[in-house]
């Protein structure tokens, strides 16, 4: 099936000792973009998410927000860096010293810098760490391509029922091609009748069949309207196909629209206009659904 570039997933699992929820929302883009927003202790494995979305995601705005939340887990064990906090401690008596002020560094100076404590769990293992979030990003990323899935599932239905819409039109100005050099051979001939008096018979019936011979080369669409029912099949294999389809199908959205102008162009026929406009409306809808299918 195919999928829209719409959509959100969520989960939450605990980790190490907290609970870390990953939050995922899509939306149309001509590429694959991606923004995170982890906390601090998570950075780290910003390019391994990012690994684990393009293994499911081909095209879309997406924003990955992840977040710690103590609630409902056991707290976990603080560890201490011992030569962080020396090195804080250094640092803050260098700047009293270079500012000539004396200061006592305390405790909670040193609690001040982040790099001095950190959940023990966290500190002894990153590669534990990492299957856990990785795990949570998984079930988060899985549950996104479920609503993506379910979001093309209403666009292709929408847009089948349209190109089936655009079909019925096609077929009837195919029905009323034939007709369209038969009015025309009567106007024309009319118009001779008015002319015969100052004419010789001989060069009327010439000039007429020459008129509508070069009215009929010119308004011939059947050449179109065979593209144009091609098109409308291929489409239709496309989102029977599913995938990543969606450039395809701006391609074909594009000829299809070049095909109905020329069929237009060329139809001296208000009937056969009136279904050109109407073809055309319906491309436009489809058009604005195809904008947000990967």
């Amino acid at each position: 099936m195919i999928r829209s570039m719409t959509g959100y997933g969520r989960a939450e699992a605990e980790v190490l000792g907290r609970w870390l929820t990953v939050e995922v929302k899509t939306v149309n883009h001509r590429f694959l973009n991606f923004n995170a927003r982890l906390p601090g202790d998570l950075q780290r494995f910003e390019h391994q998410i990012l690994g684990r979305v393009k293994e499911r995601l081909q095209r879309g705005q997406v924003n990955l927000f992840a977040g710690w939340d103590a609630a409902g887990a056991e707290c976990p064990p603080v560890v201490v860096n011992r030569e962080a906090a020396q090195r804080a401690a250094d640092l803050l008596q260098q700047v009293a010293h270079d500012v000539g002020i004396e200061a006592e560094v305390r405790l909670e100076h040193l609690l001040a810098f982040p790099a001095v404590t950190m959940p023990g769990g966290l500190a002894a293992d990153a590669e534990t760490l990492w299957a856990g979030v990785a795990a949570v990003v998984d079930q988060a990323l899985q549950d996104l391509q479920a609503f993506r899935e379910r979001e093309g599932n209403d666009l292709a239905r929408d847009m089948g029922e349209r190109v089936d819409a655009i079909e019925a039109h096609v077929a009837e100005i195919d029905r009323l091609r034939p007709g369209v050099l038969e009015a025309y051979r009567e106007r024309l001939a009319r118009r001779v009748e008015e002319l015969a008096r100052e004419v010789p018979e001989g060069d009327l019936h010439a000039r007429l069949a020459m008129e509508v011979a070069l009215f009929a080369d010119r308004s011939d669409i059947s050449e179109e309207v065979v593209r144009l029912r091609s098109h409308i099949e291929k489409f239709r294999e496309l989102l029977a196909a599913g995938g990543v389809v969606g450039r395809k199908l701006e391609f074909l959205l594009q000829e299809m629209n070049r095909e109905t102008n020329t069929i237009g162009s060329k139809a001296s026929d208000a009937e056969i206009s009136r279904h050109v406009v109407d073809i055309k409306a319906e491309l436009e809808k489809i058009r604005e659904q195809v904008q947000n299918v990967e």
